[in-house]
């Protein structure tokens, strides 16, 4: 996408157990464990409040020399419950780390194309965000922008004059609505819509500040909000000689539409908007090259939408070529090299994420990053890398690579606290499924695991469904899985089929199957560790978030293994997302099931493919927890649930997040799911 009764044990024994492990004798054999640390004899638990010191570090984007990177860094302010985040400087050389001005919900840094200034997106005194310019000179930044809504994306013109933005259009009735005239009309909007929505548009503002100039109008909107699959808004990217802006364009401002995008372009001078390809869906993040007149930008390779995200480079003639048809990974992020003859692929890739090095024709070129996993990267203009990574020891911090064969060179230490703990270290789990579909995942073993005992078992499930788990710390949710690992419990998190990390086939065979064959993977690999002999099979829970908990539901209602469950933000209701929620479902909805909840070749996969119509079967104690501003997934399906399993007198919670929209983002709450979650597991694992 992506409740509190007396204790009772989920299960009915093991006359169950032994029957499932039968049905998956043949995964077992083809289970392969790959080492990728040593786990250690002594440990002790961590608590959460050693978490209140991790550090974040993103949006790292080199000079254009290839000498400075800027970044932010995050920390957490638990008295005022909120992130502080400060502009930083490294320098490449020296690793000389500095401060440059602290600002409330910075991000988005970028330099100027003479490397002079910095600009990025921070809280302005309309309580908006806006662009801010700072100059490394020296002074105080100014602001570029006087948007009356928030500026979403920004980017720099090549000779640093001229910045454009993209911002939300005002209320063109302000008037009325003071009058409470204000009745509007809904779409394809999510069930929490209190307004018509407006569309996001593109201007352009001198860099030193001034009047801003509007680039493009009507009905239409630059995309503002998640893709229904994979994909992402970004900013406008400018031609190499600053006469044109390509960008993604949604077909109107309605939430749920975010699949109805084409890659567009828009002459600068005089305002004409172009199509770049006849493409009318999925099209996402498109990036000019140096060179003249070509634009990569992201497509599903197929079939449909539920594939890989490949790379497509046109030069304003059509679609273009497939420039990674032969890298069967899902393409999330692209940056042009220098000269426009290669870029960069940025992907998940079985238990970790990998750079690719992809020219315009040939095979992809997988970078030596080690035990790295990048989350961003940015290319100088001599070729200097830049990435923010994680390792499975430890979480982000700045990497500069001086070309694509260097080695990666850590910059930065603010989260060295962390290689200090009792460390749990990740390993890499792979399985065949009984109907012989391969998956992977990532196994922890307990802090201070002790050969010969047998450790309870608790199962995070990734959401998505097009998403992976992966082993570096900061992937998935790097903290609570090592929270879990610290209390005693073997951490298993499953990349099932529609997962991005193993290719089209293993995306696409999710493709009208939402329940059943992800169950069997899941259940393939529980087996796996089982004849691994280190689990109490007597003390196993399941947890997931979005579509993991979907898959949590479903698993609960179909496997009666379960000491416990913890469904976050869980997905049980086809009908209910396709109807209600935001943020692209709808047509995650109908392009995941082959229709819409009225066509007669999909009704029934609605109704069967939906937990809630298992719920009845339900008998493991299960902790429901809930954003109360949750469009992604609404809310409504999380009471459809609790009052199922109440009702049924199955041992149930049902927590609500004040404010959250798909997950808290507050430093506060944040603590505050993972204590619910561990203390709900304890009390039924113990």
């Amino acid at each position: 996408m992506s409740r509190d009764d007396e204790d009772g044990q989920g299960g009915d024994g093991n006359g169950h157990e032994t029957s499932r492990m039968k049905k998956c004798v043949g995964c077992i054999a083809a289970a392969s464990l790959i080492i990728l640390s040593v786990v250690p004899a002594t440990a002790s638990p961590t608590g959460l409040t050693t978490f209140r010191k991790l550090v974040s570090v993103s949006s790292a984007q080199i000079s254009p020399d290839g000498k400075r990177i800027a970044f932010v860094r995050g920390v957490r302010n638990f008295p005022a419950d909120r992130f502080d985040e400060t502009l930083m400087l490294v320098d490449v050389a020296g690793k000389a780390v500095r401060a440059l001005v602290e600002a409330r919900d910075m991000s988005s840094p970028a330099w100027s194309a003479d490397g002079g200034r910095l600009a990025y997106l921070a809280k302005g005194r309309n309580g908006h965000d806006q662009v801010f310019v700072l100059s490394l000179r020296g002074g105080k930044p100014h602001v570029a922008t006087a948007a009356k809504r928030d500026v979403e994306q920004f980017s720099w013109s090549p000779d640093g004059r001229t910045i454009a933005y993209v911002t939300e259009d005002e209320e063109p009735n302000a008037a009325a609505i003071v009058r409470h005239d204000d009745l509007f009309d809904i779409h394809d909007d999510g069930y929490l819509t209190s307004e018509a929505p407006r569309p996001s548009h593109i201007w352009a503002v001198p860099a030193a500040g001034g009047r801003a100039r509007r680039l493009t109008f009507g009905s239409w909107s630059v995309l503002e909000t998640a893709p229904p699959f994979v994909g992402a808004p970004t900013a406008p990217s400018w031609s190499h000689d600053g006469s044109t802006l390509a960008f993604t364009r949604q077909a109107d401002a309605d939430d749920g539409d975010s699949d109805r995008t084409t890659i567009a372009t828009v002459d600068v001078r005089t305002g004409l908007v172009k199509s770049l390809t006849s493409h009318r869906q999925y099209e996402y993040q498109p990036v000019f090259s140096p060179a003249p007149r070509t634009i990569a930008y992201l497509y599903p390779h197929g079939p449909g939408p539920i594939s890989v995200l490949d790379v497509f480079a046109s030069r304003g003639a059509g679609a273009g070529i497939d420039v990674t048809a032969d890298l069967d990974r899902d393409i999330t992020s692209v940056a042009w090299m220098p000269g426009g003859t290669s870029l960069l692929a940025l992907g998940n890739d079985g238990v970790r994420t990998s750079l690719w090095l992809q020219g315009m024709n040939g095979a992809a070129r997988r970078l030596d990053l080690g035990d790295l996993s990048p989350s961003e990267m940015s290319v100088a203009k001599n070729g200097t890398i830049a990435l923010v990574a994680a390792t499975p020891a430890s979480p982000s911090e700045v990497y500069v690579m001086s070309t694509p064969a260097g080695t990666p060179k850590r910059l930065t230490a603010f989260n060295r606290f962390f290689t200090r703990l009792p460390p749990a270290r990740p390993q890499e789990l792979s399985w065949t499924a009984p109907d012989g579909q391969r998956s992977d995942g990532v196994l922890t073993y307990p802090v201070g695991f002790t050969p010969g005992r047998k450790y309870p078992l608790v199962l995070r499930i990734h959401g998505g469904p097009e998403s992976a788990s992966g082993a570096a710390f900061n992937s998935g949710e790097g903290a609570l899985r090592y929270l879990l690992a610290s209390r005693g419990y073997i951490v298993f998190q499953p990349n099932y089929r529609g997962s991005d990390n193993l290719g089209s086939a293993h995306e696409h065979a999710i493709y009208r199957d939402p329940g059943q064959g992800p169950s069997s993977d899941v259940m393939a690999g529980v087996a796996a560790i089982e004849n691994m002999g280190i689990v109490d099979t007597s003390r196993i829970a399941v947890t997931g978030h979005s579509y993991g908990g979907y898959m949590t539901a479903w698993l609960i209602s179909h496997e009666h293994i379960w000491r416990a469950a913890v469904a976050g933000d869980a997905m049980v209701d086809w009908k209910q997302e396709y109807e209600l929620s935001a943020a692209g479902n709808l047509a995650w909805a109908r392009d995941s099931l082959g229709g819409t909840p009225q066509d007669a070749a999909s009704a029934a996969l609605y109704r069967d493919g939906s937990p809630i119509t298992y719920s009845h079967d339900i008998r493991t104690p299960t902790l429901i927890i809930s954003g109360t501003a949750d469009e992604t997934v609404p809310a409504t399906e999380s009471y459809a649930l609790y009052h199922t399993l109440r009702d049924d007198r199955v041992p149930v919670r049902f927590v609500g997040i004040p404010g959250a929209h798909h997950f808290p983002s507050d430093p506060v709450r944040i603590e505050g799911y993972y204590r619910v979650t561990l203390d709900w597991l304890a009390r039924y694992l113990r």
